[in-house]
This record gives C-alpha cells, structure tokens and sequence, in this order.
C-alpha cells in the first residue's frame, strides 16, 4: 500500500505530464511574433545538453521569418556570450517566408539577442529582443 506522500508524489508527477502536449505547439499556435516594419519573426525554442549529464546545454531556435512587403529583411542574432559579433539568420525579399534554425555555444547559461533589419544590413532596424522571448518547445524539434 502506498504511503499518501508517495501518492501524493505519483498525482503530482501525473498533473505536470499533463501539462506537456505530445508535440511541439507552433508560434502560430501560441500567437508570439515580433514585427518590424512589413517583416515579422515566428518560431520556438529548446535546450539541449551536450552530455547526459552536464552543466552545459545549447540553445536552439527555429523558425521563420516572414515579410509581406517587396523589400528585403533579415533577422540578426547574437546568441554568443562574449564580443562575437551578431550573424545573420535569414533573410526574405519580397512577399514570403524564410526558415531559419540558430544553436548557440554550449553556457550554463544559454541566451542572446536578435533584431529585424530592413535589407541585409544592420543599418535599418526594429528593436533588440531576447531569445528568452520565444516560446518554449514542448518537445526538442530534431
């Protein structure tokens, strides 16, 4: 017979298992995307751990950065701790939508920043944001 701590353990590993769906929710789904301007980023994010384990894990970003306008945008990120500078992620000219899939260096810690920017530059653009801001997969996308 189970003690009423160890049913209350089993009822509570039971409610958290619940709260997980059996695939990832998609940006659209949970409605988050950040605009700039004719262009809007879309997308999801995970950690992975580098060894079963470790303190280390990775971050990992993917999604999709769409513009309804005709000129170009890119989104930039900068996942990296440290003076590395930011890299571009995608880039969409014209109406459509480009995927994008970032993973940062193995940190304790994992985060960044990313921006939209008119052109393939970083001469036009919106507002930094953090990666933090991406909803969380519930299941890592592989």
């Amino acid at each position: 017979m189970r003690s009423p701590a160890s049913r209350a353990a089993v009822v509570a590993i039971a409610v958290a298992a619940s709260s997980f769906s059996m695939s990832p929710a998609s940006a659209a789904e949970s409605g988050w995307s950040k605009a700039y301007e004719s262009a809007a980023v879309t997308g999801n994010r995970h950690t992975e751990r580098e060894l079963p384990f470790s303190v280390l894990s990775t971050l990992v970003i993917k999604g999709k950065l769409k513009n309804t306008g005709n000129e170009c945008y890119s989104l930039w990120a900068k996942l990296d701790i440290g003076s590395v500078s930011a890299t571009r992620a995608a880039t969409q000219c014209g109406p459509g939508a480009a995927t994008f899939n970032l993973r940062s260096v193995p940190s304790m810690s994992p985060n960044g920043t990313l921006f939209l920017c008119r052109g393939e530059g970083t001469q036009d653009c919106g507002p930094r944001f953090s990666a933090r801001e991406f909803p969380v997969s519930a299941l890592p996308m592989r």
